[in-house]
């Protein structure tokens, strides 16, 4: 199965056994919205507008390249689209449509074979799906090839470099990895995030995403407490 940039992060954000994301869901939901926009950017989709192309300086704009065939990316593009970073992974990573991209992508996995969705209740009242794996070999290959990447053992590729940057940003590489020497996997994260990667305009986007994921979780945080 080939797995989208989002499907890869869903993956690592979920527990293997108990089916459970190690994040609360609506963070989880923001790091979807994000991992989807980075794959519009590697695709070349989806830039960050420096005024003289046509669009708003600061703000996503679509390429004109062909519209994706994912409905998941199609639905990202149409809402982050013209929007400041941090207003885009909002719009995407909450309410109807942050909800819909989790459930559609789950869904996808399920039916792949990759996850198995198991019908529970929380205090034995309230009904809820958990998603264990079902077949792990896919998670295991991005695992390998990250893993790779932050123990210096390869040079990350673009889709890779990506999906770290994205990871810090919700501060799950410690949860994905947590065998690992975490200061030495973070400060490989953090290396990897900040060197050239791409060409710029990918960069640019991604970067901008990632910012803007920890910028949105960050408000979260603080307007809950």
């Amino acid at each position: 199965m080939q797995l989208s940039l989002a499907e890869e992060y869903l993956l690592l954000a979920l527990d293997d056994a108990s089916g459970r994301p190690l994040l609360s869901t609506q963070y989880l939901q923001l790091g979807l919205a994000g991992a989807a926009a980075a794959d519009l950017a590697l695709q070349g989709v989806l830039v960050v507008s420096d005024g003289a192309d046509g669009g708003r300086k600061g703000r996503f704009r679509s390429t004109g390249r062909a519209a994706p065939s994912d409905s998941v990316l199609r639905e990202v593009l149409a809402t982050t689209e013209g929007r400041k970073p941090q207003d885009a992974v909002g719009k995407a990573g909450q309410g109807a449509t942050g909800r819909r991209v989790r459930e559609t992508l789950l869904d996808r996995l399920a039916a792949g074979g990759v996850l198995r969705a198991e019908q529970a209740k929380i205090l034995g009242l309230f009904p809820t799906t958990r998603w264990p794996a079902h077949d792990p070999a896919p998670e295991a290959a991005v695992r390998a090839r990250l893993l790779d990447a932050l123990t210096g053992r390869a040079t990350p590729d673009e889709r890779t470099a990506a999906l770290v940057s994205l990871l810090l940003a919700t501060d799950l590489v410690r949860k994905v990895y947590p065998d690992e020497d975490r200061r030495a996997l973070r400060r490989r994260a953090k290396e990897i995030a900040d060197s050239q990667w791409a060409g710029a305009a990918v960069k640019k986007a991604v970067d901008s995403l990632a910012a803007a994921t920890t910028a949105v979780l960050v408000a979260t945080t603080s307007a809950t407490n």
